[in-house]
């Protein structure tokens, strides 16, 4: 009978792997808002169910990236890298260490000799770090790093893989330079279609387990050593330590420089091998002592060295608030004028790769003074139990408001990375939404008054009131202008708009997002009544907003739209 039951659930999971996939409109990729055209996402449909035909082949890779993705998103966070690039490596060698196409590119990230040299991936007549999940994938982040720095522009840089840096200038168009929001159309080159097609297919299938049986440990060596003493060392069966470094091509690890030795070791004792080998040291010494924290009554923390985190759950005003505090039972510390990574990290001893993770943010991210950033992970729940959602935020500001992590919303609420998020939702935050019960909406009131923008929003007694935004603008005719406040950053004043970084900066003709104390931007277009607007012959609903400057997602709720897809002759109304 066990047996019998085994077999239904792996029929089951087979099943549910080639269920088809619907491509989304709307895309979010490495902080871009990326739109599709119906001919392009018609592109991207055919590679996805092209990539989900096999559900064999589509599960070996899933488990394939179940045990690497861990080790590439490590290393890019340390790059500062966005950690989306992953699905690059499944579509370039599907993760199988020693792929070798026709034109001689080795490896996980198939690189050209050449190449790989050049950023720092050795490869002699000893080593080939190609072969080497670590290398080869901090390689990878160092050489499109190198070419965003020139493309500005994260699909240019993404194709560039493909065409290098001198070929991709030919599909360079200039209006997306330095953009948020980019139109992927059907002339886009098929290599970028190849990689939404694997983002969708995988990301909901992998990054919510480890690997079956395996984890990837680093043990980091700067001493000539043979793999069969590696393996008696770390008690690893000695052919599969083998199979996972193949790089070293006469199985002997070179003392010439660092490298790093994958060490195979079963899920159940990876955290074992990870104290003794990957927080170690080549010399062996113990992994350094594990800081603990207390919490007194009231939700306060102390750490071990007696500093104190004041619990705010409960307190309606953050601007009172210490600058540092626990925020559901997490430390977090207020960002003020002057700071960045670096001195935070500084300050309060822990490493940037910690700080990133914690805050579920890039190394390219712009701290947002005023705001709180978490010392520790977030939790999966939060001490309030709903929210309802006001124009501007995002699953992650919601996140960081409440310290609990993106995912956990994502999954008490059923929704995915591609849902929009509308304003009025309510989110549950301590359990999850039952299936049986519908997403419920509540209104949110804004009023307009002369001079004056205020936001009255309207909650449940049990949700946390978000403090009203009060904004003195000049009187004109046609546009709202904002006038910049000090310690006032483009993201910061988008948000409280509910509009984009990009919109702003293209409504006020400005090259880049910086901006200076009592600067005047338009952040938005008056329209005294709304406007019918009939979709002609080649438009497309980014044009549409940029024309009558408004964001999409105001467009898209307007019209009681979820995708941005638009029929010609179609009638689109146009409001604030």
């Amino acid at each position: 009978m066990k047996r019998c039951t085994v077999s239904i659930f792996l029929c089951f999971v087979t099943l549910q792997l080639v269920v088809a996939q619907t491509v989304p409109d709307r895309i979010e990729f490495a902080g871009m808002q990326l739109f599709l055209t119906k001919k392009a996402r018609d592109r991207v449909q055919a590679d996805v169910d092209m990539i989900k035909k096999s559900s064999t082949y589509f599960q070996q890779k899933v488990d394939r990236a179940n045990l690497f993705f861990p080790v590439i998103e490590k290393v890019f966070t340390e790059e500062g890298f966005p950690t989306e690039f992953k699905y690059l490596a499944l579509q370039e060698s599907s993760l199988v260490s020693d792929a070798v196409s026709s034109s001689q590119a080795v490896g996980y990230w198939q690189f050209k000799k050449e190449s790989a040299v050049e950023v720092g991936v050795k490869v002699d007549s000893r080593v080939d770090e190609r072969m080497n999940i670590y290398a080869s994938s901090r390689g990878a982040a160092k050489y499109l790093k190198r070419n965003q720095a020139v493309l500005n522009n994260w699909v240019y840089t993404l194709l560039s893989y493909n065409m290098g840096l001198g070929g991709v200038r030919s599909q360079v168009n200039n209006e997306y330079v330095g953009a948020q929001q980019m139109e992927i159309d059907e002339d886009m080159h098929w290599y970028v279609f190849r990689f939404l097609a694997h983002k969708i297919a995988y990301e909901d299938m992998v990054g919510n387990a480890y690997h079956s049986s395996l984890h990837l440990v680093s043990y980091k060596l700067s001493e000539q050593t043979e793999l069969s003493d590696i393996a008696k060392e770390t008690s690893i069966d000695e052919k599969l330590l083998l199979d996972y470094n193949k790089w070293c091509l006469h199985q002997e690890v070179p003392g010439d420089k660092e490298y790093i030795v994958i060490l195979p070791v079963p899920v159940a004792d990876r955290e074992q091998y990870i104290a003794k080998y990957e927080k170690g040291t080549t010399s062996k010494s113990p992994a350094p002592p594990v800081i603990t924290y207390h919490e007194p009554v009231q939700g306060t923390v102390v750490d071990k060295s007696g500093v104190a985190y004041t619990a705010i759950d409960q307190l309606g005003d953050w601007s009172t608030a210490p600058v540092r505090v626990s925020i559901n039972r997490v430390k977090a510390v207020r960002i003020s004028h002057g700071d960045n990574i670096d001195n935070i990290t500084l300050k309060t001893g822990i490493s940037k790769e910690a700080f990133l993770r914690f805050n579920e943010i890039t190394i390219s991210h712009a701290l947002i003074i005023g705001n709180y950033y978490y010392l520790q992970l977030k939790r999966l729940k939060a001490i309030t139990p709903f929210h309802t959602v006001t124009k501007g935020e995002s699953v992650w500001s919601i996140a960081q408001h409440y310290g609990m992590k993106q995912g956990a919303i994502l999954s008490k609420n059923r929704m995915s990375k591609h849902d929009a998020l509308k304003e009025g939702r309510v989110l549950w935050l301590r359990d999850k939404r039952p299936k049986d019960v519908a997403v419920e909406y509540k209104t949110v009131e804004t009023k307009v008054e002369t001079g004056i923008i205020s936001k009255s929003i309207i909650v449940p007694s049990n949700d946390t009131v978000i403090p009203a935004i009060q904004e003195s603008l000049p009187e004109n005719e046609y546009y709202i202008y904002h006038s910049v406040k000090q310690g006032e950053t483009m993201f910061s004043i988008s948000r409280s708009y509910g509009v984009s970084s990009d919109s702003i900066l293209t409504w006020n003709e400005m090259n880049d997002y910086s901006i200076k104390t009592g600067q005047n931007l338009i952040v938005g277009r008056k329209i005294k009544s709304p406007v019918k607007h009939l979709v002609k012959q080649g438009e497309t609903l980014y044009k549409i907003a940029q024309l009558y400057h408004v964001d999409v997602n105001t467009i898209l709720k307007n019209n009681n739209k979820t995708e941005a897809s638009i029929k010609i002759g179609e009638e689109l109304i146009i409001t604030p």
